[in-house]
């Protein structure tokens, strides 16, 4: 019998060998490499690729296949030299596929349904109620029941005609809205949990929800309200501190502090200004009261939001308003209608995936699906001796541990498995939050049996998806190709010695032809053109961007830790724009030391220095006290200001087209001829000229003249470099050919490329 056995499996095995073998031998190839033949579907889907791109057509079909052989040379190259065997490219690639297997481990038709639901309900905002009876996640059942009997006693009592305010101050333990009657204001969408938000959206106006939990308790929900979301604004403030614990005097003593600084904003002085002397909030009064984010009418008090959101024009702002944190004015920055679902669906998604309740949602969808797809056959008797021995001593039972729990695609996932990975889990949730989550094993269990249906996927998703094995193809070919590119071309184009070398060989193709040096400005319209002239008369050049005063108490000068906060923002303007240079220029009122305004501008600039800005980018002035902000208030006299420039054109011509794009066009170079259609047309003498040219007017400023020379070195390093790579690249790809002979199937290759 057992002769029997072996010998149908051997034949076995022999059929399949051989249906593989007569499928390669009938399967044509497109291109031979040396011993390595490709398919014609391989180069079918490469092609189509390109097509797809634009990045082929009739003109450089013959480039692509000459391409695609050099580029598989390559491969070739980097595999024979090991490249796919290190360490650091196995690492490499392994982060790729984390990152391209996410799509594939995502219910997506779930997170859609979930994207499309919130952006509904973002429509529209809700105003609630609720009454929270709290009990742990991992209560007993005793105490569970209890909490659940007195949550359904309080909905009892409310249906039959008390009212939820009064039961809600009685009984709620949410301590923060308890003497509220339990109000929460307007909500919406994605700010509160899932199941929270579904009893507010889900139950009527004016109607109070069946009891749900969440991680906090029990709840009850009643809708108050519903508006139409009115899309979201950006704010600036003037705080004047008087919180509940303040005196009578303090809340007088704010009330007319707040009066004065509208008086002031009423005579025309600037928001900025007002809120750098009078505002209370230190984090935004160095940058005017400007908050950071945007804000919907939800994620503000109702009084507020009425506010703010009648608000008409930038810039408007508000008479003075109370909350319990003192009085506000508010200045309009930017107002923006609710948007339409293209512009919010990358932003929903992303809360959403964010959302461990929604994405919990999905990723059950996903489990429940590749359950069924990978036949997960679970072991009842064995989950329950694991779940019964889950707080015990389980060391040296290995007959017990090494049981089955459950199998995916008869792959068995065993008891010490289970057990290990809740101890892994513990730990690093130890570690990184410094606590272990009260799961039940129940619970551990579920995730375990998740994260390996999820891990079973992963593992075999190039053999069950074959777009992700070829988008991992296609990362494995770009890190082998940028690999083998660093060692056989890169590296050795970056000798200098090779780099100096190889231009005394070819200092002949280094030449310059007839040039000029000239700044030319071109414009729509004259005055624009004019104007322009005088902005970029002398580098650096002045721009618009603002950035606000630094001021000081009087006779100061120091660096105090608000100012440093406004001065951080600075610098990374500065680091941020490399063409820019900034202008620091110190002041003072008539009434401070004659030095002050000198030792100001001295201070800051030596602040910049010392967080690594470069003195050269830096202009000191002292303006004294010649240049007065305010003549009512001294404060405002008592500062720094600070006025950016570039050495970038392009910065200037960006200021003149912001009003009108194409308006300016501005560059200071050599040209050549035929390079510039207003050179061209221009007189090559040193001097300056005006001309019309197709309805545009043009301004020249020939600096200098120079005849046809040959480059320094220094002059033609970077095309020495290219030219070097270029010439490294060629010979290497003959010295390929002639390791890996290649041979083209024209037949097939007409087949696909037509």
């Amino acid at each position: 019998m057992l002769k029997v056995i072996v010998k149908l499996v051997l034949f076995t095995v022999f059929l399949i060998a051989s249906v593989f073998q007569i499928k390669a031998q009938t399967e044509p190839f497109a291109v031979k490499i040396g011993n390595r033949a490709i398919s014609s579907e391989e180069l079918s889907q490469s092609y189509r690729k390109l097509v797809q791109s634009d990045s082929v057509n009739k003109n450089n079909q013959k480039d692509f296949l000459t391409n695609f052989v050099n580029f598989k040379l390559k491969i070739f190259a980097a595999e024979r030299a090991g490249k796919d065997t290190t360490l650091a490219f196995r690492e490499e690639l392994n982060t790729y596929k984390k990152e391209l297997a996410l799509p594939f481990l995502t219910d997506k038709a779930t997170i859609d349904k979930l994207v499309a639901e919130a952006y509904e309900r973002m429509r529209e905002e809700v105003n609630v109620s609720q009454i929270l009876i709290k009990v742990p996640k991992n209560a007993s059942p005793a105490d569970t029941m209890a909490a659940y009997d007195q949550i359904k006693t309080l909905r009892m009592r409310i249906i039959r005609g008390e009212t939820f305010e009064q039961i809600a101050k009685e009984n709620s333990q949410d301590t923060q809205t308890a003497g509220k009657g339990g109000n929460l204001g307007y909500i919406s969408s994605l700010k509160y949990t899932y199941a929270f938000e579904n009893a507010c959206y889900l139950t009527p106006k004016g109607e109070v929800s069946m009891p749900f939990r969440t991680d906090a308790g029990y709840h009850l929900v009643k809708v108050n309200d519903r508006r139409t979301n009115r899309g979201k604004v950006r704010l600036a403030y003037i705080l004047i501190s008087a919180g509940p614990k303040a005196t009578e005097a303090e809340k007088e003593a704010a009330k007319k502090k707040i009066d004065e600084a509208y008086k002031y904003l009423k005579e025309g002085e600037s928001f900025e200004g007002v809120c750098r002397v009078y505002s209370d909030d230190v984090n935004s009064k160095s940058r005017g009261g400007e908050l950071k984010r945007w804000y919907f009418a939800s994620d503000l008090e109702d009084a507020l939001a009425d506010v703010v959101f009648n608000l008409r024009n930038n810039g408007d702002y508000s008479a003075p308003v109370q909350t319990v944190l003192g009085w506000h004015i508010f200045r309009l920055i930017d107002k923006k209608a609710f948007m339409k679902f293209e512009e919010m669906a990358s932003f929903i998604r992303q809360k959403v995936l964010a959302d461990p309740n929604r994405s919990g949602i999905a990723k059950s969808t996903l489990v429940k699906r590749l359950k069924k797809e990978n036949n997960f056959i679970e072991f009842e008797s064995v989950r329950q001796e694991a779940l019964d021995n889950f707080t015990k001593d389980r060391s040296g039972n290995e007959e017990f541990l090494a049981k089955t729990l459950f199998t995916i695609n008869q792959k068995p996932s065993t008891v010490k498995e289970f057990y290990n990975y809740v101890l892994a889990e513990q730990k690093k949730y130890q570690r990184i939050s410094g606590s272990v989550p009260l799961y039940s094993s129940k619970d551990w269990y579920n995730l375990f049996a998740e994260n390996q249906n999820i891990n079973y996927e992963e593992q075999n998703l190039e053999v069950k998806r074959p777009d992700f094995k070829d988008q991992i193809q296609e990362y494995r070919e770009g890190i082998l190709y940028l690999n083998v590119m660093e060692d056989n071309v890169i590296a050795k184009s970056l000798d200098s010695l090779n780099q100096y070398k190889y231009f005394k060989e070819h200092s002949g193709e280094y030449q310059y032809t007839n040039r000029i040096l000239a700044k030319v400005i071109t414009s729509d319209r004259k005055p624009t053109l004019e104007q322009a002239k005088l902005v970029l008369a002398k580098s650096p050049y002045p721009l618009n961007r603002r950035f606000p005063d630094v001021h000081f108490p009087k006779d100061d000068a120091g660096i105090s830790e608000e100012t440093k906060k406004a001065l951080y923002e600075l610098v990374v303007v500065m680091t941020k724009n490399i063409d820019y240079s900034v202008e620091i220029s110190g002041h003072s009122d008539a009434d401070e030391k004659s030095n002050i305004s000198a030792d100001r501008a001295r201070n800051i600039v030596n602040y910049l220095i010392n967080k690594g800005i470069q003195a050269t980018r830096i202009i000191e002035k002292d303006e004294g006290n010649y240049k007065n902000a305010s003549k009512t208030d001294k404060t405002k006299n008592q500062r720094v200001s600070v006025k950016f420039m570039s050495d970038s054109m392009e910065d200037v011509v960006k200021r003149f087209n912001a009003i009108k794009p194409g308006s300016l066009t501005a560059e200071e170079k050599f040209f050549k001829k035929g390079e510039n259609e207003y050179t061209d047309e221009a007189t090559w003498a040193i001097g300056q000229q005006s001309f019309d040219h197709k309805g545009r007017s043009v301004w020249i400023d020939v600096r200098k003249v120079e005849e046809a020379r040959a480059k320094t070195f220094t002059e033609a390093r970077g095309t020495v470099i290219n030219d070097m790579q270029k010439n490294l690249e060629a010979n290497w790809i003959n010295q390929l050919r002639q390791q890996y002979p290649v041979q083209i199937n024209e037949e097939e290759v007409r087949k696909i490329i037509n």
